[in-house]
């Protein structure tokens, strides 16, 4: 069947999700994400890369577990990607891991994960080939002023990315600052989708229902004029 990559249009978790006391503000946001999550699915989104660092392992496995089922159950379709927990992914019944820059090299994460789950590595400017050696995907960033964090590395712009993809041998993500008003502005560079995290969560705060939805449907619709659906290619 070969390995599955991620649709056009990558929603990032908010990446502030943490376990944190029974009735507390933490615990409530955490288990009301598979909740927002399916809200995500049904906005049109088909991509999810979950993205937590403050979760430990066994609450991180347990929250890919209730979004594989939840994809199983009302969107088949669905891709599921974990960032960097390369361990849990086979547990998890992911499509995917991603690694972040201070992980292991894709080469060392296929003898993890097995040959039949699709690798993406994070990329930026100046980054060769010894970077994406072994990986399925890359995300490039940052590409516009990223929403949800602040970054050092200086914004690459269309010209950047352009640039990037031209030179690199994998099928490329924009990531960074990208919003629907801006997506239109990727045609053309070689990229095949963009991933979001602050134009989907309100900037990174704890995720909340309230224009959710209009949110992701804006993102899909922006993503799908310039990219297609791509609904998780197999490479």
């Amino acid at each position: 069947m070969g390995r599955r990559l991620p649709p056009s249009i990558i929603v990032l978790s908010p990446g502030c999700l943490s376990r944190g006391a029974v009735g507390s503000p933490e615990a409530e946001a955490l288990g009301s994400f598979p909740r927002l999550a399916r809200e995500v699915l049904s906005a049109g989104a088909r991509g999810l890369l979950l993205r937590e660092p403050a979760l430990e392992d066994g609450a991180f496995l347990d929250l890919a577990l209730e979004l594989r089922a939840l994809m199983d159950r009302e969107c088949p379709e669905a891709w599921l990607g974990l960032h960097d927990r390369v361990h849990l992914a086979a547990a998890a019944g992911a499509d995917a891991v991603h690694l972040a820059g201070h992980s292991l090299d894709a080469e060392a994460a296929r003898g993890v994960v097995g040959e039949e789950l699709a690798i993406g590595v994070s990329t930026h400017a100046g980054d060769g080939e010894p970077r994406w050696k072994g990986a399925d995907f890359a995300l490039h960033a940052p590409v516009f002023e990223p929403n949800s964090k602040h970054v050092q590395a200086p914004v690459l712009g269309p010209e950047g990315l352009r640039d990037f993809c031209g030179v690199c041998s994998l099928p490329v993500w924009a990531l960074g600052g990208v919003e629907p008003g801006v997506i239109a502005s990727l045609a053309g560079t070689g990229a095949v989708g963009a991933a979001a995290i602050g134009a989907v969560w309100d900037e990174g705060a704890a995720p909340t229902e309230p224009g959710l939805r209009a949110r992701v449907e804006g993102l899909v619709a922006a993503g799908e004029a310039v990219f297609g659906a791509v609904p998780g290619a197999r490479s």
